[in-house]
Protein backbone atom coordinates (compact mmCIF):
# COMPACT_ATOMS: atom_id res chain seq x y z
CA UNK A 1 0.00 0.00 0.00
CA UNK A 2 1.32 3.26 -1.34
CA UNK A 3 1.20 6.00 1.39
CA UNK A 4 -1.04 8.83 0.85
CA UNK A 5 0.14 12.59 1.09
CA UNK A 6 -0.90 12.71 4.47
CA UNK A 7 1.38 10.47 5.24
CA UNK A 8 4.14 11.63 3.01
CA UNK A 9 3.91 15.09 4.95
CA UNK A 10 3.95 13.49 8.71
CA UNK A 11 7.05 11.25 7.51
CA UNK A 12 10.70 11.78 9.75
CA UNK A 13 13.26 13.73 7.39
CA UNK A 14 16.80 12.57 7.95
CA UNK A 15 18.90 15.90 7.16
CA UNK A 16 22.30 14.26 5.71
CA UNK A 17 24.77 15.77 3.23
CA UNK A 18 26.09 12.79 1.79
CA UNK A 19 27.03 12.22 -2.27
CA UNK A 20 24.86 10.87 -4.32
CA UNK A 21 24.82 9.83 -8.17
CA UNK A 22 21.44 9.23 -10.28
CA UNK A 23 21.33 7.08 -13.12
CA UNK A 24 18.21 7.82 -15.43
CA UNK A 25 17.56 3.96 -16.22
CA UNK A 26 16.10 4.56 -19.59
CA UNK A 27 19.23 5.58 -21.12
CA UNK A 28 22.39 5.43 -18.46
CA UNK A 29 22.69 8.81 -18.14
CA UNK A 30 24.44 10.09 -14.49
CA UNK A 31 24.32 13.23 -12.80
CA UNK A 32 26.08 13.73 -9.28
CA UNK A 33 24.41 15.62 -6.45
CA UNK A 34 24.10 16.15 -2.76
CA UNK A 35 21.32 14.67 -1.37
CA UNK A 36 20.18 16.91 1.23
CA UNK A 37 17.29 15.03 3.40
CA UNK A 38 16.19 11.72 3.51
CA UNK A 39 13.10 10.05 4.70
CA UNK A 40 11.29 6.78 4.14
CA UNK A 41 9.00 8.30 1.22
CA UNK A 42 11.71 9.80 -0.81
CA UNK A 43 14.65 12.13 -0.64
CA UNK A 44 15.51 15.51 -1.95
CA UNK A 45 18.87 16.33 -4.09
CA UNK A 46 20.34 19.01 -5.26
CA UNK A 47 22.70 19.28 -8.20
CA UNK A 48 25.03 21.92 -9.31
CA UNK A 49 23.63 22.20 -12.68
CA UNK A 50 19.76 21.48 -13.13
CA UNK A 51 19.19 18.35 -14.10
CA UNK A 52 18.69 16.80 -17.04
CA UNK A 53 15.63 14.63 -15.64
CA UNK A 54 11.72 14.76 -15.91
CA UNK A 55 8.68 13.88 -13.44
CA UNK A 56 7.94 10.33 -13.41
CA UNK A 57 11.58 9.47 -14.87
CA UNK A 58 12.68 5.79 -12.90
CA UNK A 59 16.00 6.91 -11.52
CA UNK A 60 18.76 5.03 -9.39
CA UNK A 61 20.11 7.17 -6.88
CA UNK A 62 23.79 5.87 -5.35
CA UNK A 63 24.93 7.16 -2.02
CA UNK A 64 28.06 8.04 -0.78
CA UNK A 65 27.77 7.39 3.02
CA UNK A 66 30.23 7.11 5.94
CA UNK A 67 30.54 4.79 8.51
CA UNK A 68 29.66 7.09 11.17
CA UNK A 69 25.58 7.65 9.90
CA UNK A 70 22.83 5.25 10.13
CA UNK A 71 23.81 1.83 9.03
CA UNK A 72 20.47 1.08 8.22
CA UNK A 73 20.32 3.37 5.10
CA UNK A 74 20.82 1.67 1.79
CA UNK A 75 23.75 2.44 -0.18
CA UNK A 76 21.32 2.62 -3.35
CA UNK A 77 17.78 2.68 -4.72
CA UNK A 78 15.37 2.98 -7.38
CA UNK A 79 12.68 5.72 -7.11
CA UNK A 80 10.66 7.81 -9.10
CA UNK A 81 11.30 11.96 -9.70
CA UNK A 82 8.45 13.70 -8.19
CA UNK A 83 9.01 17.13 -8.47
CA UNK A 84 12.02 19.23 -10.18
CA UNK A 85 12.56 22.78 -9.41
CA UNK A 86 16.19 24.73 -10.70
CA UNK A 87 18.60 22.82 -9.52
CA UNK A 88 16.55 20.40 -6.64
CA UNK A 89 14.65 17.06 -7.55
CA UNK A 90 12.73 15.58 -4.89
CA UNK A 91 13.08 11.52 -5.70
CA UNK A 92 9.69 9.24 -4.13
CA UNK A 93 10.95 5.94 -3.13
CA UNK A 94 7.99 4.89 -2.13
CA UNK A 95 6.99 1.78 -3.30
CA UNK A 96 10.22 1.31 -4.41
CA UNK A 97 11.74 -1.62 -2.19
CA UNK A 98 15.74 -0.16 -0.78
CA UNK A 99 18.18 -2.35 -2.16
CA UNK A 100 21.25 -2.74 -0.14
CA UNK A 101 25.15 -3.95 -1.00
Amino acid sequence: MQPDDADKAGAACLPIEAGAKVTLKKNGRASLATSVSVSGCGVLLHFDEPPQLGIGDQVICEFKISSDTDPRLPYWVVGMVSNIDDCCATVDLAGAPPILT
